[in-house]
């Protein structure tokens, strides 16, 4: 009779103090998981928007891969639904449905599990900050009465360690991608072999430039018949500062044989090595927008450009319209 009475006490004393720590804790459970993944935001959303994708790095879907799953909707959009059926327990049925979403930001799904009016909600938040993008995974799980509480206590850590092998999984995969960056103007890295120039140094106001090139491409061209050089390709021009003040640039003309120079006319090796190239046909004031672009790309490409770049023209000035112009642009790349 003690016997029963103290397991009675026991039981009693396991109740209360379930009862009690419940109504200590918080009616909603909440999980969050972050990561950093070395991609722009648009190969992580890929991932997370698509639910059939999630078998290759959600934790959950990996539990039972003989599962039974069901698709609604279409992928990325508000309704799209993933359901699922399994014999295992951990797993159970529910299913989960997007209710708000913005392309490469934010997605918001409900979930419900095992045929339980009780919603959940769970959302994906990507931030991205110089190609590489933060992923905060949150769920808050639906009201609980205070006597049922302490099962979030049980649970919690365990989501929350689904959550983190997930979102290292997610990188793993999206890291993996052969990224394909913008690229509308075509830009290539090649391989310059240097050559043989004469050219003339000089400087100038911006607005200066169209005149002070034909003078010295001009004296260039003189300075050739006069010595008997014959040109191995096309006019080009080395630039090593620009600004609307001062242009400090060196027109140039590849040669073949050797040349000897003067103080003025400078015969050495042209510029060589890997470079960004691109090559834009048209007025010339367009290569202010090519210039640019190649800037943008070196930086999404991770390449460090140097101070000079050169341009190689392929029609002079008066042979063509200027909308016919075709101009081929060199950065190097250190």
């Amino acid at each position: 009779m003690k016997f029963l009475k103290g397991l009675v006490l026991v039981i009693v004393v396991i109740i209360a103090f379930v009862v009690i720590y419940g109504a200590t804790q918080p009616s909603q459970m909440e999980v969050k998981e972050s990561i950093e993944i070395n991609a722009p935001a648009s190969l992580v959303f890929e991932e997370i928007e698509d639910f059939e994708a999630w078998d290759d790095w959600s934790a959950w879907s990996k539990m039972d891969p003989n599962m039974v799953q069901t698709y609604e909707g279409e992928i990325g959009t508000v309704g799209y639904k993933n359901s699922w059926v399994s014999k295992n327990q951990k797993v159970g049925t529910g299913s989960q449905e997007i209710i708000e979403i913005r392309d490469n930001e934010y997605m918001e799904t409900k979930m419900g599990f095992n045929d339980n009016a009780a919603e959940n909600l769970a959302s994906f938040t990507l931030t991205e900050n110089d190609g590489k993008t933060t992923v905060v995974w949150y769920m808050i799980g639906a009201e609980t009465p205070f006597y049922s509480r302490i099962i979030n206590t049980i649970f919690k850590p365990m989501i929350a360690e689904s959550y983190k092998r997930s979102l290292i999984d997610l990188k793993k995969i999206v890291e993996s991608k052969t990224i394909v960056l913008p690229n509308p103007l075509g830009l290539k890295i090649v391989e310059v072999e240097g050559m043989s120039i004469i050219s003339i140094k000089d400087s100038c106001a911006v607005g200066e430039v169209p005149t002070r090139m034909t003078k010295i491409y001009t004296e260039l061209g003189i300075f050739m018949a006069i010595n008997n050089i014959e040109t191995a390709g096309n006019g080009l021009a080395l630039y090593y500062a620009y600004s609307p003040e001062k242009v400090v640039f060196e027109p140039a003309f590849p040669i073949i044989g050797e040349v000897e120079g003067t103080d003025r006319v400078k015969v050495k090796k042209g510029p060589f090595g890997r470079a960004i190239k691109a090559i834009h046909v048209g007025d010339y004031e367009g290569l202010s927008e090519v210039r640019l672009g190649i800037k943008e790309y070196a930086k999404k490409m991770n390449v460090e450009l140097t101070n000079s770049y050169w341009e190689v023209y392929f029609n002079q000035s008066g042979e063509i319209e200027k909308a016919q112009s075709e101009t081929h642009i060199y950065y190097s790349v250190k």
